[in-house]
């Protein structure tokens, strides 16, 4: 497809908009790799929290809910709003704890905590794995699902739509490197408004049409079951149109996996960007804010208008048969859409395909490419609605929003992967002495390094397309400690050192000895790492009293710290009552989805 005029001139003005907000925000001179990497730690709450929020809206988030919408119905969606629990823990218990601490990054807080060479060993060594590996891994799959957009909106080979998403990220190095966090969180703001806004005139615009015929359309053309807000549970696997879980699954997924495993963008008690946020805003009540605005905004505000789009792509593409299931092997969506190579055809091969394109066009007619791709991926229903539904001009629009979620993802994987090599790694272990200049040129060069390698690891994305299983797996059981290291003066480094490998050796013994499939894999790697972290911790000495004092005084965690608090003196330093937190935890999940399914049935009433 070729955009107009109109469209092209919207899409860059957009983008240059993007960029220069950027640059603006990020021009005060930085006086420390704090000041570069934490904004000054003057962030409004609202701007901090909104940052969050798009981050987590990435190129490829609408095009997941609307996978999973195509495979489950609305109920799909509990494979992600299940973690709401684990992000409510985050702004309850650990948000003003994070920000009290004063810390620069997430992995820092392990020498706050601990000490010693096993402190020392656990920094070094998540520095590297969390600011390279992990987050050129997440850069690699926010690439891919770019490239996936422009493939199937323009048409683009894979090497062209490589190229383009290159030269997007050369856009985001520019604005990230000159203007560090403080240009990065203001620019998400705009984003976030941007792409938002891009999704409810899309939703708007094809419920709208003649096609879908609006809500009342959509109930008529789909079943009952695709509308189901809870999954089913019982002795069941998931089926097309609605989400049904085993037993063993709801208890692994939703009794478990929130509070137990760590994979990026969930961490049981914050970390990664989310961290780095609150400990970036003014006070600790910006810092709380800042968190339970980010749940909001993560659950109750962004689903709805993809959900809707989702929807409207199962009623046009897919609710009247799946026509790829009888497709002739020798055709693919590429030859019907451009006619490319059925002058090859056989005469055998040519009356199959023939017989197959006159049986289905008499079902979905012009949309018959559309609706082959979709029922192969339902990803590309959100694409193609986008081509087909969208006027001139707003589909500009439109295409700029989803660049800027790339580009408010990318940013953030850049500037905070940044901070972990910088801060954790090169200051701490290579060259503590580097002057701000020195330190800051570096923190640019990093940040250059990271976007290549991210475009490395997208080129070679389809070999490692399983990591995601294997990264939640391989974290399963570390997240207790990452929660108890706050709230329990025994936690020791050992302890998360143990508890860090423990479930790589678990998820080893549970899928190749025990041959055995998640949940019951999950099962076992999270008792496997209880017992590794727990004997570990029993084995080994406490933290020396004078590390435990000054954590203690400085942060006022509560819970078991008995010992500690006797040795000081301070009458003040008493954290809330932990049964007030658990009753403010439980009332905000019940007021998140509350009103996550309030709108819900607003719109399909």
């Amino acid at each position: 497809m070729t955009l107009s005029t109109l469209d092209l001139v919207v899409l860059v003005l957009l983008l240059s908009a993007t960029v220069l907000i950027g640059m603006y925000f990020g021009r005060s001179k930085k006086s420390s790799v704090s000041e570069y990497f934490l904004g000054g730690r003057s962030l409004p709450w609202y701007i901090a929290g909104i940052s969050m929020v798009a981050t987590t809206f990435a190129a490829d988030t609408p095009l997941a809910v609307t996978e999973l919408v195509g495979q489950y119905g609305i109920s799909g969606n509990w494979l992600w709003w299940n973690l709401l629990a684990g992000g409510m823990l985050t702004t309850v218990f650990f948000a003003r704890l994070w920000r009290r601490s004063g810390l620069t990054t997430e992995v820092e807080f392990i020498e706050f905590r601990y000490s010693g060479r096993p402190a020392a060993l656990l920094r070094a060594f998540k520095s590297i794995y969390l600011g390279a590996f992990m987050n050129i891994l997440i850069m690699g799959w926010v690439n891919v699902a770019m490239i996936t957009l422009l493939q199937g909106f323009f048409g683009l080979s894979y090497s062209e739509a490589f190229t383009w998403t290159g030269i997007a990220l050369v856009g985001v190095v520019i604005y990230v490197s000159f203007s560090g966090l403080k240009g990065v969180v203001y620019t998400d703001v705009f984003q976030f408004v941007l792409a938002m806004a891009g999704s409810i005139v899309l939703a708007i615009y094809v419920l709208q049409s003649p096609e879908v015929g609006g809500i009342s359309g959509l109930k008529e053309a789909l079943p009952p079951e695709t509308f189901e807000f809870l999954p089913s549970i019982g002795n069941a696997t998931s089926s097309e149109g609605s989400y049904q879980i085993t037993l063993a699954s709801f208890l692994a997924f939703f009794g478990m996996v929130w509070w137990s495993s760590w994979y990026p963008g969930a961490e049981p008690g914050g970390g990664g960007y989310s961290a780095q946020r609150m400990l970036a805003t003014k006070d600790e009540r910006s810092s709380f804010l800042a968190s339970a605005l980010f749940q909001i905004g993560h659950y109750a505000v962004r689903p709805w208008p993809w959900i809707l789009v989702a929807l409207s792509a199962i009623a046009l593409y897919g609710s009247k048969g799946n026509p790829a299931e009888d497709l002739p092997d020798f055709i693919s969506y590429e030859m019907l859409t451009e006619n490319v190579g059925l002058e090859r055809l056989t005469q055998t091969e040519s009356s199959e395909y023939n017989a197959w394109l006159d049986s289905w066009s008499n079902v979905y007619g012009e949309q018959l490419p559309q609706a082959v791709k979709y029922n192969q991926d339902y990803r590309f229903g959100y694409i193609f609605i986008m081509r087909d539904f969208m006027p001139k001009g707003l589909l500009g629009m439109l295409l700029a929003s989803f660049f800027a979620a790339y580009m408010s993802t990318m940013s953030t994987q850049l500037n905070w992967g940044a901070s972990y090599l910088i801060n954790d790694f090169y200051l701490r272990f290579v060259n503590p002495n580097s002057p701000r200049k020195k330190t800051l040129n570096m923190s640019k060069l990093v940040t250059l390094l990271l976007a290549i390698l991210g475009l490395f690891v997208t080129s070679m994305m389809d070999s490692i397309a399983g990591v995601w299983q294997f990264i939640m797996e391989c974290g399963a059981g570390l997240g207790l400690v990452l929660i108890l290291r706050w709230y329990w003066w025994r936690i020791n480094a050992w302890t998360e050192i143990a508890a860090t490998l423990a479930p790589f050796i678990g998820y080893g013994i549970a899928h190749t000895l025990l041959h055995w499939a998640f949940p019951n894999s999950f099962f076992f790697t999270v008792c496997f790492t209880t017992v590794a972290w727990v004997t570990t911790m029993y084995l080994t000495s406490h933290e020396p009293f004078y590390t435990l004092v000054k954590f203690y005084k400085t942060v006022q965690p509560g819970g078991a710290w008995k010992p500690i608090a006797l040795k000081v003196s301070e009458a003040n330093l008493h954290g809330p009552s932990s049964l007030m937190l658990l009753l403010h935890w439980i009332l905000g999940i019940a007021a998140v989805y509350g009103a996550l399914f309030t709108v819900g049935a607003l719109l399909f009433r």
